[in-house]
């Protein structure tokens, strides 16, 4: 299979394209040319102003776990970008529940209105899949489904890895992702909390570098999908040193305190873009290590950015 990229405008739905990397993924897109169209349980007015969405993004109301609602809205675009889900490693233990209906039936879902209307989908997976909390289970479940659904029902659903993507707009709460609970005391002048070590590898991808991997992906004529994608930058990058590098970013002189691990995370953990994964990208998606924004300036501008939104993120 070959990878052409198609110069007809696409119709392209996306579940959860509100949040953090969605909305990243809509500006890719809409920047190339494409309709798109957000579905999510609540619209988000803020939003919509903020990032010029106003009269060139539509939005349309709905659940995953709805299952005619997923129906009929995959129906009226041309590719479905499942991106909503339920996050949280630690926050889920206790309760894993939610991310089982949202992540695993919500995926399924869609899967099912991809197959019935015979259009194209991608869903969304995790680096760390292998990690035994809901999350991460319920995430694997999901990628698994979608590569049964390619073989047993001759969908088109691909699947793409995304290893620890950061950039600007990542929340820091409630969900914790270390980014921004590193950025956000490093400029207020307070301290940082790791769990564990630090000695854990965390492939930091820029969220507008994973965004164009994403297009890309979804975008893509002829390329497999019995494959699973990756994006992810490698080069192992440590919890420690992607705090140096924060910390030297932002000249800040925040302590750092180190403390046991969380729930459902792992004290060695390497969540890292594999040579297959950057084999791919290279063979079917054309994309090359030149194309990865260099670390210093993506933590440059993601830092900037949150220096100047920091009100918008309220530090206990």
């Amino acid at each position: 299979m070959t990878n052409k990229n198609t110069n007809k405008k696409k119709k392209i739905l996306i579940t959860g394209g509100q949040g953090f990397i969605g909305s990243h993924l809509v500006d890719n897109l809409v920047a190339k040319g494409h309709k798109v169209t957000i579905f999510d349980r609540y619209y988000d007015e803020k939003k919509f102003k903020d990032y010029n969405w106003k009269g060139v993004v539509s939005f349309r109301l709905g659940d995953l776990k709805d299952r005619d609602a997923v129906l009929e809205a995959v129906g009226h675009n041309d590719i479905t970008v499942n991106l909503g889900g339920l996050l949280g490693t630690a926050e889920t233990v206790h309760n894993p529940l939610p991310p089982i209906d949202v992540n695993i039936m919500g995926a399924i879902n869609v899967f099912h209105a991809i197959k019935e209307h015979k259009k194209r989908g991608l869903q969304i997976a995790v680096g760390n899949y292998w990690m035994n909390n809901p999350y991460s289970i319920t995430k694997n479940t999901a990628e698994r489904f979608a590569l049964m659904y390619n073989k047993e029902h001759g969908t088109d659903i691909r699947v793409l890895r995304g290893m620890n993507v950061f950039g600007e707009r990542q929340h820091h709460r409630p969900v914790r992702k270390i980014f921004p609970n590193v950025v956000i005391p490093a400029l207020l002048g307070k301290e940082i909390t790791i769990y564990g070590t630090g000695d854990q590898v965390m492939d930091l991808i820029y969220v507008k570098d994973f965004a164009e991997i994403l297009s890309r992906v979804i975008l893509a004529d002829g390329i497999p999908n019995n494959i699973i994608y990756e994006g992810g930058v490698g080069g192992g990058m440590t919890i420690n040193k992607a705090v140096d590098l924060i910390l030297k970013t932002t000249k800040s002189k925040s302590k750092v305190n180190r403390v046991a691990m969380r729930a459902g995370e792992d004290k060695h953990s390497v969540v890292e873009i594999s040579e297959n994964g950057w084999k791919d990208l290279k063979q079917h998606l054309k994309f090359y290590p030149k194309d990865i924004t260099p670390m210093n300036k993506a933590v440059a501008q993601s830092v900037a950015w949150y220096k100047k939104h920091l009100k918008e993120f309220p530090w206990d």
